[in-house]
């Protein structure tokens, strides 16, 4: 019975989410809905394309694994695939954008809500995700990567503030998930770091790093994490 609260609230979220996304959609006027975005600036278009990719991604590894098919990985070179991704998606409309993101997040659904609920939070059972289970990965394809680039739009638009409530809010949330406190406060962490706040930053990072402190040895690289490098109270944490 707890897997399958579990299961439920986690789709909840997702819906929760959609919301948010569909709200700041239905909001855009004609000149946003039709910026065409570079390498250095997404617009919204390509904020969409973008998010259709990865959740695409995503259910084509599920899709495989479960006909005992080989995965398919991204690889290491993500920011490459991103690049093309929005030049090959260029010449797109909004309206076709958004429809394609619909359509491939109902697909993402429709394979969560087959899961069977032990399985959904098994480390074990899909061997490509490395000790991941699946509630992990669609926590991260669908909720944080999700919310993280409505924040981005938020900043672009000069409204902090509702981008620090909406990581806040989704950062509570995902708490409530097992696994997930740890990233939940590093990525929080990051956002206040890439926004100045340096106390709000390292308070999160604390939290992070004794939930699981393996977290320390991708902070040191991680250029996010920068702007605290020397900040004495990071330096004391990192060891």
């Amino acid at each position: 019975m707890e897997n399958a609260r579990i299961k439920e609230e986690m789709l909840d979220l997702f819906m929760s989410l959609r919301k948010e996304l569909a709200e700041v959609l239905e909001n855009l006027n004609e000149p946003q809905k039709k910026e065409c975005g570079s390498l250095q600036r997404w617009g919204v278009k390509d904020m969409l394309t973008h998010l259709a990719f990865w959740g695409d991604h995503f259910n084509r590894q599920v899709e495989a694994a479960r006909a005992g098919k080989p995965v398919p990985e991204a690889g290491d070179y993500y920011e490459i695939i991103n690049d093309g991704v929005l030049l090959r998606n260029k010449e797109k409309t909004f309206e076709e954008a958004r429809k394609e993101e619909e359509k491939v997040f109902a697909k993402s659904l429709e394979l969560l809500e087959s899961e069977d609920p032990d399985a959904l939070v098994d480390k074990e059972k899909y061997t490509h995700m490395k000790g991941r289970s699946l509630l992990d990965r669609a926590l991260g394809t669908e909720c944080y990567h999700v919310a993280a680039h409505i924040s981005d739009y938020f900043l672009k638009q000069g409204f902090y503030e509702k981008a620090a409530g909406l990581q806040e809010e989704y950062t509570k949330k995902l708490l409530a998930f097992p696994g997930w406190d740890a990233n939940a406060y590093y990525n929080l962490a990051c956002f206040y770091s890439l926004n100045g706040k340096v106390e709000k930053a390292l308070g999160n990072l604390e939290q992070a790093f004794k939930v699981k402190p393996d977290l320390k040895e991708w902070a040191k690289k991680d250029p996010d994490i920068d702007p605290l490098r020397q900040e004495p109270d990071y330096q004391r944490m990192i060891g």
